[in-house]
């Protein structure tokens, strides 16, 4: 882990802890209904949590938010897709998002070391996923069909 001030655990979020998270990290924040379901699907989630606030050292306190998370979602084995790397914007530069990384790619080998792995990245993103040997997939281009602003389809 980046600091002993922080743990990560292999959890899901509430689904209003992972809006929230999404929202203060400057990432869209979806409709709180679809969360739920989509949590549900995960295949791994991993979230940080201050040390200093947990109940014990794999607990956190119950009204404890995480402070960041990642996630993987996917079928499991053939194809996977890393989302949701997130820190809370007063947490940054302190290595945890370098500790996201870790832990997803540790159980990506572990778990589904065949698996093609896709992501979207941010333009400030790509340098950390390119350390964990994420590349362009040029001449591919990335595309999407999502939501739209204002939760309209």
């Amino acid at each position: 882990m980046a600091s002993p001030e922080y743990t990560i655990l292999q959890r899901l979020p509430t689904p209003q802890q992972y809006h929230d998270l999404r929202r203060l990290a400057g990432l869209t924040p979806p409709a709180l209904e679809a969360v739920a379901k989509a949590l549900a699907n995960s295949v791994a989630c991993f979230l940080v949590f201050e040390r200093n606030q947990m109940l014990d050292d794999t607990t956190p306190n119950p009204d404890q938010a995480p402070i960041g998370m990642g996630r993987l979602s996917g079928d499991g084995s053939l194809f996977l897709l890393l989302t949701d790397i997130a820190v809370h914007p007063d947490h940054r530069k302190k290595g945890i998002g370098k500790s996201i990384m870790k832990m997803l790619v540790e159980y990506i080998d572990e778990h589904a070391p065949h698996a093609y792995v896709s992501l979207v990245a941010s333009l400030h993103g790509q340098g950390l996923y390119r350390q964990y040997g994420f590349e362009d997939v040029k001449p591919s281009i990335g595309m999407s069909r999502g939501w739209r602003s204002n939760g309209d389809r």
